[in-house]
């Protein structure tokens, strides 16, 4: 299904997409290297906040928060009075990434479960005393020239640097990721290329509904082609 969508210019270097919208929640596309909620700085602006108020909702609120490398969906509630209808929203919904990563696995799918306990800068697997976390891998195209993978993965759990932290141990780190990086000697990158691409849930009319972005432009450029799910 195709939806509308509409583009807005949230300060002069930062713009955003509305890729749904309904009365109780809208979709929006984060930009990458822009926090999605306020930080400690209260003088750092940030992503709902700039949205918020081009929009004039002073409830603005965000459900999920895409770390500040990670650009993609946004799901954010317009009123405090359905929080809890869209946490479950966004629990119960699919939610698939894209990312480009270093190395060319032998593998084409992987589920991979594990445990994760949270740290301070990063998180851990650990053998216990960790949350359940599982990932569906997929990689949809190779580039042995630039030495990366394309790939999209689908978390059955939302744990925090999820896709970060399993694509390390699996030996292929998200690349640009400036924590989980395997080479201490890689090549600044532009940013870091994982991205939220597709969400797909049952709205509160009951109906199935599945928004995704375009692919970033960056994503093409990095490998020299165009690239397709």
């Amino acid at each position: 299904m195709k939806y509308l969508t509409k583009k807005i210019q949230l300060s002069e270097n930062i713009s955003t997409t509305i890729l749904f919208e309904c009365d109780e929640f809208l979709l929006a596309e984060k930009p990458a290297g822009i926090p999605v909620h306020e930080t400690k700085d209260p003088n750092r602006m940030d992503f709902t906040r700039l949205l918020a108020s081009k929009l004039g909702l002073s409830d603005l609120r965000t459900a999920n928060r895409l770390d500040l490398g990670t650009s993609g969906i946004v799901l954010l509630g317009k009123t405090h009075g359905n929080n809890k209808e869209i946490d479950l929203l966004l629990k119960e919904a699919e939610k698939e990434y894209i990312f480009l990563c270093q190395g060319i696995p032998e593998w084409k799918e992987k589920r991979f479960e594990c445990f994760i306990k949270d740290g301070n800068k990063e998180v851990k697997i650990v053998r216990s005393g960790g949350k359940k976390a599982i990932t569906e891998f997929r990689i949809l195209s190779t580039h042995s020239k630039e030495n990366l993978s394309f790939g999209m993965a689908k978390i059955l759990t939302g744990r925090r640097h999820q896709i970060r932290v399993m694509l390390r141990e699996l030996g292929f780190s998200v690349l640009g990721d400036p924590v989980y990086s395997q080479s201490s000697g890689e090549k600044k990158e532009i940013r870091m290329y994982l991205h939220s691409f597709r969400l797909c849930f049952t709205d509160f009319q009951g109906k199935k509904q599945c928004v995704e972005t375009e692919i970033p432009k960056e994503f093409d450029n990095r490998v020299k082609k165009p690239l397709s799910i």
